[in-house]
């Protein structure tokens, strides 16, 4: 075990052990190799040894805490109960992540993979600016592609090289994953149930990893040690930058259209103006404003007295002139002077 000690607060043999973390498989399907981090046997079922657990993971964490102040870290956990996790420990410690299916020669063939997220950092560019000069069919097309892209490489998109640690939940399940990174000497960090091979990766953490409660604890722990690292910082701040340039164009886009349209409809107005002459436009209008009535806020009156008129579902003048000083006096709020008020400014904007 390294001299160095991790700077991460180790949970409780007891937090361990309430998120099941100590629960293997059934004894029928159990890997021979996995014995010395085997406790014990009840009812069929392997328990982990967690002092031994604890052990590797301290191990585990120095290496992850190295790692991350001179490279990336990439977390991989493509299983159900562990996919919406990994999300979200990649975001909030600046890890890369997949979490949805191994893109096939990310390691081993990543020029080729290289290509594919620079189609979808181009793709979201072009969508963000309007996808000006293609019609709709092209670009909901390109929408259908983005998505597709993103549910591989979401959690990758901004990876300039290659990380230098790799994170896996199940060592079954990820053995492509495992390969590729042996091939091109990636160390390998994995939680081992009792069913793995302990000898495949680099730094085996024995523990259960089906359990959602037991991925969590674990994921939780791995981002306290990836995010002190500078690397890990910066790609946080590289994602938030991001995506806030992307929100910006958008933004932009959609200011732009909307000057557009008012420019538009301003051009329509003036081309009335000089079909049907400005003498007619304005006596339509004044006809428009006279079907409409005219508010009781051009009366000037006071913010009490016009709150209780509208209060009574009076809102213009003609409602108004079409009230008598009894009827006035019934509405809720106003006094005689109020009353006396409203009839003076109602004979005055005559």
């Amino acid at each position: 075990m390294s001299e160095k000690k991790t700077t991460v607060q180790i949970p409780t043999l007891e937090e361990f052990l309430k998120a099941g973390a100590h629960f293997g498989h059934k004894k029928s399907t159990w890997n021979p190799r996995m014995e010395e981090y085997i406790y014990d046997e009840r009812n069929g079922i392997h328990i982990i040894d967690i002092i031994k657990t604890i052990g590797c993971l301290k191990e585990a964490l120095v290496k992850m805490e190295e790692i991350a102040d001179r490279g990336h870290v990439l977390i991989v956990g493509t299983k159900g109960q562990a996919a919406t996790a990994v999300e979200k420990v990649a975001n909030e410690s600046g890890a890369l992540y997949i979490n949805t299916r191994w893109p096939g020669g990310l390691f081993t063939n990543f020029d080729v993979v290289k290509k594919g997220i620079e189609r979808l950092l181009s793709l979201e560019e072009t969508l963000a600016v309007g996808a000006e000069g293609f019609v709709k069919k092209e670009q909901l097309l390109m929408e259908r592609e983005v998505e597709r892209l993103n549910r591989l490489y979401s959690g990758i998109k901004l990876m300039d090289k290659l990380p230098e640690l790799v994170i896996v939940v199940d060592s079954k399940l990820e053995k492509i994953a495992i390969r590729e990174a042996k091939k091109v000497n990636v160390p390998i960090v994995a939680l081992l149930d009792t069913n793995c091979d302990p000898t495949a990766v680099d730094y085996p953490i024995p523990a259960n990893d089906d359990s959602i409660k037991s991925i969590s604890l674990f994921l939780n722990i791995f981002g306290e040690a990836i995010k002190k690292g500078k690397k890990s910082q910066s790609l946080m701040e590289l994602r938030k930058n991001y995506e806030a340039e992307l929100s910006g164009k958008r933004k932009d886009y959609e200011n732009r259209v909307e000057r557009e349209r008012v420019l538009q409809e301003e051009e329509q107005q003036r081309m009335k103006r000089l079909k049907f002459g400005d003498q007619k436009v304005e006596v339509k209008e004044k006809v428009e404003e006279k079907k409409s009535g005219t508010g009781i806020e051009d009366l000037g009156l006071a913010t009490r007295i016009e709150k209780a008129l509208k209060e009574a579902k009076i809102t213009t003048v003609e409602d108004l002139k079409s009230k008598k000083e009894k009827d006035l006096m019934e509405v809720k709020g106003l006094g005689e002077k109020a009353v006396e008020e409203i009839i003076s400014k109602v004979k005055d904007h005559d």
